[in-house]
Parts: structure tokens; C-alpha cells; sequence
């Protein structure tokens, strides 16, 4: 009886021998699965508490009452932007932003298009407040579950600084870092020269000087030609801070000439360090002026006047 149990047991695996084999192999790979699983380490999920109107510099928060608007406004604001929109866009725009940076809608159109190729996605963070200023870092990035990566190997990121402020009762936005403007009256004037700051733009991290200056003599005067260290700085409670940007042909005026020239300087807008001054520390007065290196000292040598001045920006 036992022998043809086998003979049938024998005959059962040779017919169906690819079977067995197969869920075999099957239960085996289930099994390992199983294994591997059971014992891979667990991955530790941070804790973490996503507070986009907690600023992230000046450690306090946007007024709650403001929260959700400010939310709608760049909701709305990045949906025109995504859409091409740029006549509403543009009017979402403070005023003396869009006299300051985009005078024109054309001049907008060229930012939008520069910045949202395709459609956009975003993420925000509320950066920094002052008083009643609230700047949000804007990560513009491609929304690669529409698009894909294209064959790139990272994701493109566009930050940028959007401040928030309230104008004639209503939020408006100022975009590229830009704060706002201020019109002064500040002035230095002697025998030689006059120079007046027509307005201060204040940005995220720079503050840029609009000056006037007219040489009232009948030489050259030379006030930066990168000859010397130092030779405009703005002067800070605690240091001086040069000149950022480079000002092609210097600040050298000939006889009875005035000229315009926009300095700029990193003067971050909630740093606690305060602007004293601009302070011109190589001034020089000159009957020769070539410009060439060679030539300097004999230049310095038959100088009318050396000196240095500051033009104070607080009282």
C-alpha cells in the first residue's frame, strides 16, 4: 500500500516537477523579503513644525490677522505670474517698486518671462520683519511632476526676496529684495567741491546712493579711481563697508563739472549696525590727471589739495 503511494508521489513530481519548482523559488524570494524587511534599520522621521510666518532672522512673527492675506496675495500673485498675466501682476506691485526697478510694464514682462519659463511651482518662508515690513524667501522651482527633470540632474531653484508692506490700506508687493527709497537732503560743500545724496534705495541686503557732485574749481578732481584703499566707504557704527560696485571711468570730474553716480554698498535692512556716513577718503585736487599709474606720484607731487571729508547721514 505504502509503495504505491510513492510510485504515485514520484510520478506527481515528474509530471508537475516546473511547478514546484517555480513556487519554490517563489516562497524562497518571499521569505528573504521577509527577512530583509524584519530587520533593516527604522529610519528615525524628525520632528519637525513648519511655521512660514515665523521669521527665520528676526525670530518673530507676521500678525496673524495678516497671515492669510498675505498667503492669498502670493497665491494670487504667482498664479498671475504662471499664467502671463502681467498687467495684474504688475499691479500688484508697490509704486516705488515699479518706479524704482520697472518703470514700464515692458521692463516687467522681461523679469517675468526671464523667471517663470514654464509653469512654477513654489515654497515660502517668512524671512525677516521689520516694524511693519515682512520679507518672504520665495523658492521659484520647476514643477517636475509636470515636466520632468529634461535630462538635468538637479532641480532648478530661483530665490528671491518679496516684501510685503501696506500701502494706502492695501498689501502690495515689492519683488528682487527691492525695500523702498528714501529722499535726502544730506550735503558736504567747501571750497572744491559739493556733493549731495539725492535718495537712498534701500534692498534686502544693499543700500545704493544716488549722489550729486560738482567740482567747483577749474582742475580735476578725483574722489575714486582705485588708485588707493578705501577711497569711498559708508561708515557704519561699527565699521566701513567699500564700495560694491564698480564705476566705470572712477568718480574724477574735470573742470567745473557735475555728475551723478550711484554707490552701493552691502547694508543688510535688519542688521543692527546703523549708516554714519559716507566718508571720501582720498580726495584729490589736481592741476594733471592721466590716469595712468606711472604718472601718479608726479600728479600727487603737484596736487592743488589732498584731503579727505565725510558727508554725515544722521544728525
Amino acid at each position: 500500500m505504502g509503495s504505491k503511494y510513492i510510485v504515485k508521489l514520484q510520478n506527481f513530481i515528474k509530471k508537475h516537477k516546473t511547478k514546484i519548482v517555480l513556487i519554490l523559488v517563489v516562497w524562497g524570494i518571499i521569505v528573504i523579503i521577509n527577512y530583509v524587511l524584519q530587520n533593516m534599520p527604522k529610519e528615525i522621521v524628525p520632528k519637525t513644525s513648519y511655521t512660514p510666518h515665523v521669521a527665520v532672522i528676526t525670530n518673530n512673527e507676521v500678525p496673524k490677522k495678516l497671515q492669510e492675506p498675505i498667503e492669498n496675495l502670493i497665491d494670487k500673485y504667482m498664479e498671475y505670474c504662471n499664467n502671463k498675466d502681467y498687467e495684474n501682476a504688475y499691479n500688484m506691485l508697490g509704486q516705488s517698486c515699479k518706479s524704482e526697478l520697472y518703470p514700464t510694464i515692458d521692463s516687467y514682462k522681461e523679469y517675468v518671462d526671464s523667471v517663470f519659463e514654464d509653469k512654477r511651482i513654489y515654497a515660502v518662508q517668512n524671512y525677516s520683519n521689520i516694524d511693519s515690513t515682512y520679507i518672504y524667501e520665495i523658492r521659484i522651482m520647476e514643477d517636475i511632476l509636470k515636466t520632468g527633470l529634461t535630462g538635468k540632474t538637479e532641480l532648478e531653484v530661483y530665490p528671491e526676496k518679496i516684501i510685503i508692506k501696506e500701502e494706502s490700506g492695501e498689501l502690495k508687493l515689492s519683488i528682487n529684495g527691492f525695500i523702498g527709497t528714501e529722499e535726502t537732503q544730506n550735503v558736504y560743500e567747501d571750497d572744491y567741491i559739493k556733493v549731495s545724496i539725492e535718495k537712498i534705495v534701500q534692498n534686502y541686503e544693499t543700500q545704493v546712493y544716488t549722489v550729486r557732485i560738482a567740482n567747483k574749481t577749474e582742475h580735476t578732481i578725483v574722489l575714486q579711481d582705485g588708485s588707493e584703499t578705501y577711497e569711498i566707504v559708508l561708515s557704519l557704527q561699527r565699521e566701513n563697508r567699500k564700495l560694491r560696485n564698480a564705476i566705470y571711468g572712477g568718480v574724477v570730474l574735470v573742470a567745473n563739472q557735475s555728475k551723478t553716480y550711484q554707490l552701493e554698498f552691502t547694508k543688510f535692512v535688519d542688521e543692527d549696525d546703523t549708516a554714519q556716513s559716507l566718508v571720501f577718503n582720498a580726495v584729490r585736487v589736481l592741476e594733471k590727471y592721466t590716469g595712468r599709474a606711472d604718472k601718479k606720484e608726479e600728479e600727487l607731487a603737484n596736487a592743488v589739495k589732498l584731503y579727505s571729508f565725510q558727508l554725515k547721514l544722521t544728525d
